[in-house]
């Protein structure tokens, strides 16, 4: 059944009068690699995890590299004892790409809420894109992240294995995320993408 007509009152409570509801689908992020940029104080704090000697190694390394998206090399370096590393994303290799952006870029300000939600739901309005999360008792939809709809470059069915409800958005900040809708079936995803379409360029195919 189309969550707009299950959750009608629940979506209206959620976006308010004056706007419509055009496609609403379960999700989570896509597998496949993330290439999200993390901050420098983000990946010193994860770093700190680390055992003592190898910990002051590895903060060392991090702070060697002034580009944020090789800093991990470095230290993956320190981690393994290698001048230098080199590896087959297996991630990127069957999914794709599942997030890819800057610090605060549109797909990472979409992607941190997925990482712990369960019941994350993907809501696209005439006027925004939003992640809403559900409670189930009572029901009720609780915004999580919210984007202009304007904010998306384009949107398009893009299926992998096991993840025919793939769906890939860019951004205008050039940054992107997959979302899965389903494994199976695709009609979650084009009711998105459909949304999606009169306020992106067309896609190219899917």
């Amino acid at each position: 059944m189309d969550p707009i007509q299950l959750y009608r009152a629940e979506l209206a409570a959620l976006v308010g009068g004056g706007e419509q509801v055009l496609a609403v689908a379960h999700c989570q992020q896509a597998y496949g690699s993330e290439r999200l940029e993390r901050s420098p104080e983000e990946m010193e704090r994860l770093v700190g995890y680390l055992p003592g000697r190898l910990r002051e190694s590895a903060l060392a390394a991090l702070r060697a590299e002034p580009r944020p998206e090789r800093a991990w090399e470095r230290v993956v370096a320190v981690l393994v004892g290698a001048d230098s590393v080199i590896r087959f994303d297996v991630e990127q290799a069957l999914g794709g790409v599942a997030a890819a952006g800057h610090v605060g870029s549109c797909a990472a300000r979409l992607a941190e809420p997925l990482r712990d939600a369960s019941m994350a739901h993907c809501v696209v309005t005439d006027r925004r894109l939003i992640l809403a999360t559900m409670d189930i008792d009572p029901v009720a939809f609780r915004l999580r992240a919210v984007l202009p709809v304007g904010a998306v470059l384009r949107a398009q069915r893009a299926g992998k294995f096991l993840q025919r409800g793939r769906v890939v958005i860019d951004f205008v900040d050039l940054s992107q995320l997959a979302l899965m809708t389903g494994v199976f079936g695709t009609e979650r995803a084009e009711a998105i993408v459909g949304a999606l379409a009169g306020h992106t360029k067309p896609a190219a195919g899917r």
